[in-house]
Order: structure tokens, then C-alpha cells, then sequence
């Protein structure tokens, strides 16, 4: 499946724009259409005026005097808490503006959406009509109501969703991929949804991590192998059964050692209910990550 249709939250802060630019390049490279969703924040950290490339709006100024940067207030300044409606609204204007500055001198077909903290089931609405939807590694310095978590986003949309870390220069993925498979409905789900942007890999690892030996009747992971090759996808294989090590761990350890730039891992095998209470593989790579994850549930 090409991607034609491809939406990305974006936000005011640093991280914010290099998933834009992340995203403005995957759709250069798919020919599709980017479409940016912009959630108003319940509370902002850090947003700058300076630094984006862009002119701030009348009264910016006296505003982004009191702003922080990921917390530290810059020199001079007092800290403010910019919680006001107007200040939200100066924010998503700027964000739009990055946004179309971004994508103008490409002519990449785009559009623009804003949405508050009630409007959750109409963004997934949206998000349902996608073919890939870009998001954020939950951060400190924005934080999204209530409903707009990563794992909501996910869980909901149906979608595959590919998770920007907030620390990082990520300027492009898919060249040294890093697949987790469990032989799971979730992790096919994923590895499918990420054949479009793995196509061109030059390394490719899958990797198996069990609890136990694979009984007979389970999928080998000779198969997916065949099934990547016959996609033009050359791929190593690594296997693990059983170790004290959580296996997200695993996963970013391994990731490092072939410089992966993208993990392909199926969203929630189990209930978010039960990772949330004991943990699990999704909600530790969502916490830790190190590179952009592409998740499907």
C-alpha cells in the first residue's frame, strides 16, 4: 500500500519541529498528502517565539519574555505559566505558520486542523481516514488533555502510528529497521503497516524474544524472513527464549547496535489496564525510547 494520506500532531515546542520536518519528509518521499493536527495544550513548559523561523505575532514579544525551554527559564526573564486562551492561540497560529513555511517551497499538498481538549473523538475521526499518523513521545514541556495520549491515539484510531522521541534528530527512517516479532495479530499488523517505509532498508534485523520455546503449529520466523525477501527486504534474524532482561530492553539494545533509525513493534498485545499496572513491552518503549517506533494495534 502507498502512502497518499499522512497526518502529523505537531506543537510549538523544538521536538514539535523536527517531527514536522520528519514528516514533510516522508511525504516528499510518498508523494502524499500531510495533513497537521494541532491540540491545544492544558499547559505549556516551553514554546519560543525566537527560533522558529518564522514571525510571531503582534504582542509576541511581551508574551515569550517569561518563557521556558524544556523547564529552564531563559536568562533574565521570569518564569510565566501560559495557560491563557490567547497565549494557546498565538501558539497554534505560529505552529500553522512553521507548518505551511515547512511545506510551501516543496509544493507538498497540505492542510490544517485544530482541535481542543473535547474534541478527541472528532480527531480520531480523522485519523481513521489516514494511511500513517505521526506523533509525539508523551513530554514534560506540552502536555495534551486528557484522550490524546500516544496510547489512546493507537488504541482508538486503528491506524498505524509512527512515534517521534521528544530528544533526537530524526531526519529520516527506514533504512536500518529493527523488527519485533512474536508471531502476534499486533506485531503483523505492524510490520505490514511499515512496508511502505522500510521498502528501501538497507539493514534489517527481526527480532524474536520469547518466554518460551514456539510450540509446532506456531509461525516460524523462517517465514517472515521469506515474506520480507519477497518484498526485496534482506533481513538477519536473531532469536531470544526466556531472560531477566524486559524485553524492551532488549529491543533498544539491539536497536543501538545496528543504529537502527526505526522499530517496527505490535501496540498492546495485552490490555492498556494491565501494562499500566505491570508494565509491558508498548508502555516501555513509549517511556523510553530512542528512536521513532512504528506501532499497530
Amino acid at each position: 500500500m502507498d502512502l497518499k494520506d499522512i497526518l502529523v500532531c505537531v506543537d510549538p515546542t523544538d521536538a514539535g519541529e523536527r517531527r514536522l520536518h520528519l514528516s514533510a519528509v516522508i511525504a516528499r518521499q510518498h508523494q502524499a498528502h500531510l495533513s497537521a493536527a494541532y491540540i491545544l495544550s492544558e499547559g505549556v513548559a516551553g514554546a519560543p517565539y525566537d527560533g522558529l523561523g518564522i514571525a510571531a505575532p503582534a504582542g509576541a514579544a511581551e508574551v515569550a519574555q517569561g518563557t521556558v525551554v524544556a523547564g529552564v527559564p531563559l536568562p533574565g526573564a521570569p518564569p510565566i505559566v501560559p495557560s491563557a486562551p490567547s497565549r494557546g492561540a498565538e501558539l497554534a497560529d505560529i505552529a500553522e505558520q512553521r507548518f505551511r513555511a515547512e511545506l510551501q517551497p516543496h509544493g507538498t499538498s497540505a492542510d490544517w486542523h485544530l482541535f481542543g481538549s473535547g474534541d478527541s473523538e472528532e480527531l480520531i475521526a480523522l485519523l481513521r481516514t489516514m494511511d500513517l499518523v505521526i506523533f509525539g513521545q508523551a513530554a514534560s514541556d506540552y502536555r495534551l488533555p486528557t484522550g490524546f495520549s500516544p496510547e489512546d491515539i493507537v488504541m482508538a484510531s486503528g491506524r498505524p502510528m509512527l512515534v517521534v522521541p521528544f530528544a533526537g534528530e530524526f531526519n529520516i527512517i527506514g533504512r536500518h529497521v529493527l523488527v519485533a516479532w512474536d508471531g502476534t495479530r499486533e506485531a503483523s499488523r505492524a510490520l505490514h503497516d511499515a512496508l511502505p517505509l522500510i521498502a528501501k532498508a538497507e539493514v534489517a534485523m527481526v527480532m524474536s524474544v520469547r518466554a518460551r520455546e514456539p510450540k509446532n503449529g506456531e509461525p516460524a520466523l523462517d517465514q517472515i524472513m521469506r515474506h520480507l525477501e519477497r518484498h526485496g527486504i534482506t533481513a538477519t534474524r536473531e532469536e531470544s527464549v526466556g531472560s531477566d532482561v524486559l524485553t524492551a530492553d532488549l529491543l533498544l539494545s539491539r536497536a543501538s547496535d545496528i543504529g537502527a533509525d526505526l522499530i517496527v513493534a505490535g501496540a498492546y498485545h495485552h490490555s492498556q489496564l494491565r501494562e499500566a499496572i505491570i508494565g509491558g513491552v508498548s508502555r516501555e518503549l513509549l517511556d523510553h525510547m530512542t528512536v521513532p517506533v512504528l506501532m499497530s494495534h
